[in-house]
Order: structure tokens, then sequence, then C-alpha cells
């Protein structure tokens, strides 16, 4: 009895040990961790390796799971100041206990999830923990389940390849994988794959296969398109390219036209001088049978008369005329092979040519997929209202000059830009903004824009004063409402950071999220949490109370007001708490925990408004548009299927650089970003896409901003956060 006594105590102090009292790492090892049904270790064979009955081992499991020191709280650490246990991981959780029948109990294999740290360690899961530097830590957690066919492993394997993890990205892999996922329909290994063929990374770039993909992800087959606004550097220089090798195929090809004709000049002449040579060596065949004919009778009448002389200076002359015969043959023969040479080199340059051809197509095609020039209006928008009209009417009143502001983007190059027949200049981001006398009839504006491809954009509308004004035909259709198309329940996270402890402190970020909060609670009908200067913990905690709550019929909004710092060495962004120090990056909160926490929410739409920088974004192709001259048909339908895909995307005040923390020159209480933010979300007045608040808003913003600090606002798909072509969208209640 005491030996199996103090086999018990063993049992009950190793169990003890392992993992705080986590159980299941030490039964899944005697399970021989993941091993198939067949070689899994029976509870029989467990029981007798440890000599105690069933009965008084699940005795002890559960005598030891009700001990105080065993319960969550108990296990828990005691809070951290820097909320690292909310930080989502990849997790391993053990197996699970099953039973088969009466006698077999045994593990299934452990289970991967994302989740956060802390609840990782309280189910006795794996988790690797400030360890990055490879790739196997990663791939331990999602290959074996992607080597079994799974498409959610299977695109977090292509992240994991594409991400480097401390190592070089290997694109080709992460290209592989996400095309296993994305061919058994997975929206965001779609979109990650579409992102590598508009990037050419791991794949040829292909802009139309990139664009398949992207259509696939948001399940329509119009309103995606490759993304033309913010025109990069990079891509420019990438058109360039194109067009320069476009003309090369084109010069190559006119030089082989001119060739072919040569050639065929030549062999035509060739032709006619083999008809020539042929006639007269038919001429010159028949005079020397008629010469050898001759001869001979003349030869047999020398022959009698015994004229020697004669019959020779004959011979001669038949001689003569033999080898002429024989010259005009070869001079056929060469001509026969000339011919034959030239129909060589002919036909050669005809398939040099179609080769060539077919390549200047091709470069044409891949000019022609980066889209034509595009005029989005900011300042009259072009709303609901005037849809009904044509040419739209803009209410407003006579005897004022109107700014009419918007943005030109043009991913060929913009040839010309006139504003009523009147050529304008854009300045180097594509704004422009120009003041019209509204007189007391109707004023037409007429914009045009033509790319170097020759294609055409225009917008046309009327500034009408307000008692002209019509009101438009009465829709048929039923309008679109929250009700019929369902778009859920709308959360806020509103974080606004002003009082810094070591950081220099900020004028408007309190009064943006108290404005912020007020007008999407009492305009949009938004549950928001406000967190007004918070530390590290605050923010992290919050975030995975939202990832904890949330369903995938919600949406969740983070706006951030604060601080934020990018690491230019390794393009990291971090966004700045309260408690964060300016020579350590320790509190800091990097933009890809954020992402994380995107990724690892069930929300259906997420949207990051950060007045500050945010890294890490996909390009804008993958965010399905609502064209303008929908019908109210073709809307709902847009809405509904972009309402249905899940999306993760950030909208921030700049690129990479530097935001300003007031009202333009002028001053204020908002920020350049907010006051311009606030400003749209108050005066909209219908279901508002993500895309259309970013476009109102850009040109405000850097005109805003032009004076002391360039400002560029940016709007993106979030890489790595499960975007799926869908698109936040803000309901007015």
């Amino acid at each position: 009895m005491f030996g199996r006594s103090s086999r018990i105590s063993a049992v009950v102090f190793s169990l003890g040990l392992l993992r705080r009292c986590h159980l299941f790492p030490f039964l899944e090892h005697c399970s021989r961790n993941n091993a198939p049904r067949n070689d899994r270790i029976p509870f029989a064979q467990l029981k007798n390796r440890i000599g105690i009955t069933r009965v008084s081992f699940l005795f002890i499991l559960s005598l030891l799971l009700s001990l105080p020191v065993c319960t969550p709280e108990a296990l828990s650490a005691p809070p951290s100041a820097s909320g690292d246990e909310f930080l989502v991981v990849d997790c391993l959780l053990p197996g699970q206990i099953r039973k088969l029948g009466k006698r077999t109990t045994f593990l299934t294999a452990r289970r991967p999830i994302k989740t956060s740290a802390g609840d990782c360690e309280i189910r006795g899961g794996e988790y690797v923990s400030y360890d990055r530097s490879d790739y196997a830590t990663a791939l331990k957690v999602w290959l074996p389940q992607a080597q079994e066919g799974d498409a959610t492993a299977q695109t977090y394997v292509g992240e994991i390849y594409e991400k480097g993890l401390g190592l070089q990205p290997d694109y080709v892999l992460a290209a592989q994988w996400y095309r296993k996922a994305a061919e058994k329909g997975d929206a965001r290994a779609q979109v990650n794959l579409g992102h590598l063929y508009e990037k050419g990374l791991g794949v040829e770039k292909d802009p139309s296969k990139a664009l398949n993909w992207y259509r696939k992800a948001s399940g329509l087959s119009e309103g995606i398109s490759i993304e033309s606004a913010s025109v990069s550097t990079e891509t420019q220089k990438e058109l360039e390219e194109l067009k320069k090798e476009v003309e090369v195929r084109k010069r190559e090809s006119e030089s082989l036209r001119e060739q072919l004709r040569r050639t065929q000049d030549q062999l035509e002449q060739t032709r006619k001088e083999l008809e020539r040579r042929k006639s007269a060596v038919e001429t010159e065949q028949q005079r020397l049978e008629e010469t050898r004919e001759e001869l001979e009778r003349k030869k047999q009448l020398a022959e009698s008369s015994g004229d020697e002389a004669e019959i020779k200076r004959l011979e001669q002359q038949l001689n003569k005329r033999e080898a002429e015969f024989e010259q005009q043959n070869q001079k056929m023969t060469s001509l026969r092979q000339e011919i034959a040479k030239l129909e060589g080199e002919a036909e050669n340059s005809r398939r040099e040519l179609a080769k060539l051809s077919q390549e200047k197509i091709g470069e044409e095609k891949k000019v022609a997929d980066y889209g034509g020039p595009k005029i989005e209006m900011i300042d009259p928008p072009l709303s609901e209202e005037t849809r009904g009209l044509t040419p739209p009417r803009i209410k407003t009143r006579a005897g004022i000059e109107r700014v009419i502001v918007g943005r030109v983007t043009a991913p060929s190059g913009l040839l010309t830009f006139t504003f009523n027949d009147r050529e304008e200049k854009l300045d180097e981001n594509g704004l422009f903004r120009f003041k019209t006398l509204v007189q007391s009839t109707s004023t037409p504006v007429k914009l045009v824009a033509i790319d170097r491809q020759g294609k055409r954009a225009s917008v046309e509308f009327l500034l009408t004063p307000e008692a002209e004004v019509k009101p438009p035909p009465p829709i048929q259709e039923e309008r679109e409402s929250p009700t019929s198309i369902g778009f859920g329940e709308y959360y806020a996270l509103i974080i606004g950071n002003k009082e810094y402890a070591h950081w220099p402190r900020l004028k408007t970020p309190q009064n943006d999220a108290i404005k912020i909060d007020k007008v999407l609670r009492e305009k949009y009908g938004f549950k928001t949490k406000v967190l007004i200067n918070a530390t590290r913990r605050d923010i992290l905690e919050a975030l995975n109370d939202y990832r904890k709550i949330l369903t995938e019929k919600d949406n969740l909004l983070i706006y951030y007001a604060g601080h934020g710092h990018l690491d230019e060495k390794i393009s990291r962004g971090y966004w700045v708490p309260v408690d964060g120090e300016t020579d350590s990056p320790v509190q800091w909160i990097p933009t890809f925990a954020i992402t994380d926490f995107l990724s690892g929410m069930s929300a259906k739409h997420v949207l990051v408004v950060a007045d500050s920088c945010y890294s890490g974004a996909l390009t804008r192709s993958a965010i399905a548009r609502l064209e303008a001259g929908m019908s109210d048909a073709a809307r709902r339908n847009w809405l509904k299927i972009t309402s249905d895909k899940r999306s993760r995307t950030v909208l921030s005040s700049g690129d990479l650089t530097p935001v300003l923390d007031t009202a333009g020159s002028s001053g204020g209480e908002n920020s350049v970003f907010a006051k311009a933010l606030l400003t749209v979300l108050t005066e909209n007045k219908e279901i508002l896409e993500g895309q259309k608040l970013y476009t109102q808003i850009a040109a405000q913003v850097a005109y805003a901003a032009s004076a002391e600090l360039e400002q560029i606002p940016q709007y993106a798909p979030v890489q790595y956060a499960g975007h799926e072509s869908g698109d936040f969208l803000f309901v007015p209640q």
C-alpha cells in the first residue's frame, strides 16, 4: 500500500508541476504527441504505467482540478503593467480527452488557434513568446493542419512565409500555400495571392490575375480595379518601363516589316528572273536540238565528201551551244536556291513579326491593366441626392464663388486636364482646387482628364441656385435600409492620448476623441468605449475584450489619436501610449500587434482610424468600390455583398510621415484629420463606405496641411489581418 501511495503522490506532485496544474500537456505526451489513433496509448496502458486504477486516477484529476491553487484566478500571474498577456499569439492547445466505447480513452491531436497569451496559458496551451527568429517556431503550430488540407491553416502558413519572421520572406512558398487555400475558396488567401500577383512577389507580375483573385474574393465581377489612387514612384517607373518596352516592340516590328517587305520584293524579282531564264533555257534547248540535228546531217555529208574541217567546226559549234545551255541551267538552279532562301527568310520574318506582335499586345495589356484616369470629386460630393438627375445638379447660392475640389489619378501618366475646356495644372498629389462664379441660372462644370494612353475620364454637373433645383424623379425601386440588409451591431473603441509622461503633450487628441464619440453614438448608433490618456495595458485590454465579445455579425471601429513612431530601419510603426518612454519601445504598441488583434477577431468589419501612421497595409485594389451611376437594385446588391464580406481596413491621417496636431495654419481644437473626418461624418446622409469616406477627407486634409507639413491620408486593407474584399459601412440612424 505504501508503494501505491508513493506512486499516487508522485503522480500528484508531477501533475502539479506541469504547467502549474495544467494536466493536458502531460497526458498528451503519454499519447505520443499527435500519433495516429492506432498508435495512441489507451488508458489501460497508461494505468499500468503509473500503477493506479482508472477510478483512482480520474478521482485524482477531479480533486486536482477542484483545488483552489488550480483555478484560473490562482494560476494567473499578477497583472503586468505592460498587458502582454492580452497580446494575440499562435497557440497550440492540448488535445481533448475522448472515450471510445467502454474501454478505450485517448487524446486527440493538438489544436491550433489564435488567442491571447493569457488565455493560451490558462487552457494549458503552448505558444512562443518573444521569439520569432525562424519559420520553425511559427510553422509548428499551423503546418500539420495545413498539410492535412485545412484552408485556414494553409493561409496562415502562406502568411508565415511571406512575413519571413526573422529571415528573408519566401514569396514563392507563400504563393504556393495561398494558391492551395485560394482554390478551396478561402477569400483571405485569394486577396493575399492577388496582392503577390499585383506586386510580382514570388510570381510573375500580372495585374490581370491579381484582378481576378480580388474579384473572386469579393464575389463581385465589377467594382474591383487595380489601384490607381496615390500612384507610387515605383509603379510609375514600372509603367514607364512597360511603355518603353512597347515602343521597342513597335520599332522592332516596323524594322521586321520593312525587312519582310524588301525580302518579298527581292523574292518577286527573283521569281520573275527565274521565269525569264526558264523561257530562255527552253528556247536554247530547242536551238540546241536543232543544232544537233543539223550537225548530224552535215556530218554525214562531210563524211561522204571527206571535209574534216567542216565536221570539226560543227562539233565546236555544238559544244559551245551545250556549254551555254549548261550555264543557263546552272543559273536556273542558283535562282531556285535563292528563291528557297528568300522564302525561308520571309517565313522567319513572319514568325518573328507574329511573336513581336504578341509580345507588344501583352505589354500593352499590362499597361492597360493599370486602368485609365479617374476623377474623384471631394467638394461638392456627388451624392445619392443627385443620382436621379442628368447631369447632376448641386444646390448652391447664386452670386457666390463655389469652390470645386477633387483629385485626378492616372497610373500611365496624365496628358491633359481641363476645367470647363480650360487646361489646368494639378499639384504633385493630383489634387485640384478651383473657384467658379455661380450665376443666377445653372452654371455648368465640366472636368476632363486624358492620360498618355489616350484614355479619357470626365465629370459633369450643374451648380444650380436653390430655387431652380427640381426634385429628382421618384425612384420606383426599394431603397436599401439597415433592416433589409442586416448590417449588424456597431462598436467603437476611441482612444485620445494627450497627457504623456515622457513625450511632448499634444493639444487635440482628447477633443478629437470626445467629438468623434458623440457623432458615432448619436448619428450612427455605435456602442462606444472612450479611453482618454490610455496606458499600454488599457489599450491592449480593451482590444482583447472586443476580441472576446464581438461576433461575426458585428462591426468595430478603432480610433487612435496620439503619438506615433516609425522605426525606419525595420519599417515598423508604433502607437505610443501615455506611459511609453522616448528612448525605449518596450511600452509602445507595434502596429503588427494591432494587426494580430484584427486577425483574431470574429467581427465582420473592422476599421482602424489612426490619426497617426500605420505601417503594414496592402494596396486599395482589394477593396470593392461602389461605382457611380448604379441603379438602386445594383447598389442594394453591392451593399449586401460588401456587408457580408469580411473587411480589415485602415484609414490613417498620413503615410509614414509626421502629422499635424492642429487644424492647419488657423489652429483649432481638433487636428486637421479629425476635423475633416468629423465634417464628412456629420454632413453625410446616406450609407457611406470607407472608400468614399477616405476620398472625401483626403483633399481637405492635404490642402489644410500643405502650408505647414505635407500630409496625405491613406486608406487600404490591413495586411495579414484577414481582409476579404469587403468595406466598412457607416449607416446613419
